[in-house]
């Protein structure tokens, strides 16, 4: 069984230009833009398309989505009367949106136009991390309902942001072949994605501004996360959000340090699936191949494969274990590896 999520993708250089017009089809009177520090020229932009229907804006969000944020952009979003959230930037401006639609007494439409990569435009999923914790879940309200890529808002995200957020949506990509919900359809959309996302890496460490490359990248973050969407997390985003919400590690570098020592365990438990993956990333199909090459890759982009570089100590890794409550000799051995940063 695979579900498809419903939405609306615009893709294209230079489709900023259409936020207002696909804004308009919705039908919604009162907007509320989000956006990220760094998105706030672009915001300016999408405000003079929105005309009347802007009615408010929020600059600046947090990533794990704090609940006092989110409190207080949900009273910002009431008090606005707001009925549509425009939210520009990455997955910390897209899930402060989703907090207020999950929440709000009325329908909240959300727009996504995404600045990096992690795919979040196209999932149900939502998360929110209060008194060290974070909780995740999937409902239908969170989803965009249109999502616009401009590859050129993402032309000059520095390198080493890109990799981290190329890794995080290749997560999704490959989490998504062993989970319970993965299912043929969602392997071969995992299957691209990774493939996309690894050939617009390469070529983004070449040359940094490529904006085919942009695109490219873009085109593997949308089916990453149509990918996650349908097949769902498991081991590895557990842990990972279980590291982020508790210990505040950053999110999209955490994935790169966490998830080839996850590939290393389930790999083999998929080795057909593992393998089409191992080639996707430019490998080969042999044994260990999947896990080995994200390590390399992650490596070559200058991102830590180590959670002591993200500033985990050691005594914590035993905490997370015990926090993680299951499967606990195995997410020791993989965090144990994950902050000595070995290699697969």
């Amino acid at each position: 069984m695979h579900t498809f999520w419903p939405g609306r993708v615009v893709f294209g250089a230079g489709t900023l230009a259409q936020v207002g017009d696909e804004v308009a089809a919705l039908g919604v009177r009162r907007v509320l833009v989000v956006a990220t520090r760094s998105a706030r020229a672009v915001a300016d932009a999408v405000e003079q398309q929105l005309g009347d229907r802007f009615t408010g804006r929020i600059d600046g969000v947090t990533q794990h989505v704090p609940t006092e944020l989110a409190d207080a952009a949900r009273t910002t979003a009431r008090e606005a009367n707001a009925d549509a959230i425009v939210a520009i930037g990455g997955g910390s401006a897209i899930g402060l949106a989703k907090a207020v639609a999950l929440t709000s007494a009325a329908e909240v439409v959300v727009v996504a136009v995404p600045t990096t990569y992690a795919g979040s435009e196209m999932t149900p999923v939502w998360g929110e991390t209060s008194g060290g914790s974070k909780t995740t879940g999937v409902d239908a309200r969170v989803l965009p309902r249109v999502v616009v890529y401009d590859s050129m808002l993402s032309q000059g995200l520095p390198v080493k942001v890109t990799a981290a957020s190329v890794a995080n949506a290749m997560a999704h990509c490959v989490e998504a072949v062993w989970t319970p919900k993965a299912d043929p359809i969602t392997e071969v959309i995992a299957v691209e994605g990774l493939r996309a996302l690894s050939a617009g890496l390469r070529a983004v460490l070449v040359e940094p501004e490529d904006l085919e490359a942009r695109g490219t990248l873009l085109y593997g973050a949308c089916l990453a996360g149509s990918a996650l969407a349908t097949a769902g997390t498991g081991l590895h985003h557990k842990l990972c959000h279980l590291l982020g919400g508790t210990y505040n590690l950053p999110h999209a570098e955490t994935h790169a340090a966490v998830l080839p020592q996850v590939a290393r365990v389930k790999a083999p438990t998929v080795p057909q699936s593992a393998a089409r993956l191992a080639v996707a990333l430019g490998g080969d199909e042999a044994d260990g191949g999947l896990a080995r090459e994200l390590f390399q890759l992650f490596q070559r982009a200058g991102l830590a494969v180590s959670l002591r570089e993200l500033g985990l100590r050691r005594e914590q890794v035993d905490e997370a274990t015990d926090r993680f409550g299951e499967s606990a000799e195995v997410v020791q051995a993989i965090l144990v590896r994950a902050w000595d940063g070995v290699r697969p």
